[in-house]
């Protein structure tokens, strides 16, 4: 991996000019932010596998919680529209994710919640023709990273209205642009990876930059 490397020739560099043992810990804060990063590439695949595999529900509901927790306690911060979709996942085989990585697991099956599926952007049949997604998202040291393809897409540079996307990674799309904590009850349905949108209007964002979509055909 690309960021081991640079955390080896680090050490080699400063072993070799003589640098302090103390500042082991520069290294150790680029071996923790490399290593996480892997882990919730990791856990997002798993995840994303998990949810599109045909396997009985009590499996299914078992290998959703143990990877939404881990999810949520690792990445929940870095990748907010990831985590809104696995949750919504994890809270339809009704296991709902609480707050610092617990479940509701332990309650009695009449008191756990049932959500309503989370469809498909646009799929046959579907009477959604809007919605809103996250075009990217800025990651905690500053960067930002871009969920599609089809446009340059940056902080100075969002895609005029007509621009067709494609999507990076499967992403939510909301009834509204999220600010700070997602609120899940805007959550209307998740947009598959390669799946196609046409951009209606766009918005600028601290954390995310926004689009109001409609579907369309990648051809």
């Amino acid at each position: 991996m690309a960021g081991e490397g640079l955390v080896k020739a680090l050490q080699i560099a400063g072993a070799a000019l003589g640098i302090p043992a103390a500042a082991a810990g520069t290294f150790a804060a680029y071996q923790n932010y490399f290593s996480n990063d892997e882990t919730c590439h990791k856990l997002r695949s798993s995840i994303i596998g998990t949810m599109e595999r045909n396997v009985a529900l009590e499996t299914k509901r078992s290998l959703l919680r143990r990877d939404v927790t881990e999810f949520e306690k690792l990445c929940a911060n870095a990748d907010p529209d990831a985590h809104a979709i696995f949750h919504a996942a994890l809270n339809e085989t009704g296991h709902s994710a609480a707050p610092g990585g617990a479940t509701a697991a332990a309650l009695p099956e009449p008191a756990r919640p049932q959500a309503p599926p989370v469809g498909v952007f646009g799929a046959p049949g579907s009477k959604e023709h809007y919605g809103w997604v996250a075009l990217s998202h800025r990651q905690s040291g500053g960067s930002w990273t871009v969920h599609f393809n089809g446009y340059a897409i940056s902080e100075t540079s969002l895609p005029p209205s007509g621009t067709v996307l494609s999507a990076q990674r499967m992403l939510p799309v909301w009834s509204e642009p999220q600010a700070g904590t997602n609120d899940q009850t805007k959550l209307q349905s998740r947009l598959p990876a390669g799946a196609c949108v046409r951009v209606v209007s766009t918005r600028g964002g601290i954390s995310r930059l926004w689009a109001e979509v409609s579907p369309a055909s990648c051809s």
